[in-house]
């Protein structure tokens, strides 16, 4: 028996749409969906903030020097969004278990690992780039304003 006739036959016992534990899942509300999708973001943020103010913490007291501080500061971000992404994509994230949702692709399967974690990082950098968009856009020079040109305090010296 080849497995498209499992696929095909199991469509006709159980109808179409995922199963979970001999039942049908049931589409969740979207009420709940971004309820998941906020929790998950305030988790990253919170072990963002934990990991950067123990980093800090550790600087004060001479444990580990300012820069490797501010390297824990760069890094924690993006690995908070790729631990949650991962977690997202295995539907096992925080957000997904306190609402009782669970994301899955359109066949029943779960969302995996890679696509959860491109997920979470497109969607932790998103809110960064606009930021940055938006400072280039503020800082870039008007048609009314005088052209800005950079020169010497002094004079160099001619040996």
């Amino acid at each position: 028996m080849s497995s498209n006739y499992r696929a095909q036959a199991g469509l006709a016992v159980h109808g179409p749409g995922p199963w979970r534990n001999r039942g049908p899942l049931i589409p969740a509300p979207s009420v709940r969906r971004w309820w998941a999708r906020i929790l998950d973001a305030v988790f990253v943020l919170f072990f963002t903030g934990m990991f950067i103010g123990i980093a800090l913490t550790l600087s004060a007291v001479n444990i580990i020097s300012v820069d490797d501080a501010a390297k824990v500061a760069l890094i924690s971000y993006p690995l908070m969004a790729l631990v949650f992404g991962v977690l997202y994509g295995c539907t096992v994230s925080p957000g997904q278990a306190l609402c009782g949702v669970v994301t899955l692709k359109h066949s029943g399967r779960r969302v995996g690992f890679w696509r959860g974690m491109t997920r979470y990082v497109a969607v932790a950098f998103f809110p960064i780039t606009i930021l940055l968009l938006i400072g280039s856009l503020l800082d870039a020079p008007t048609i009314d304003l005088d052209p800005i040109d950079v020169y010497y305090r002094r004079p160099p010296q001619v040996w």
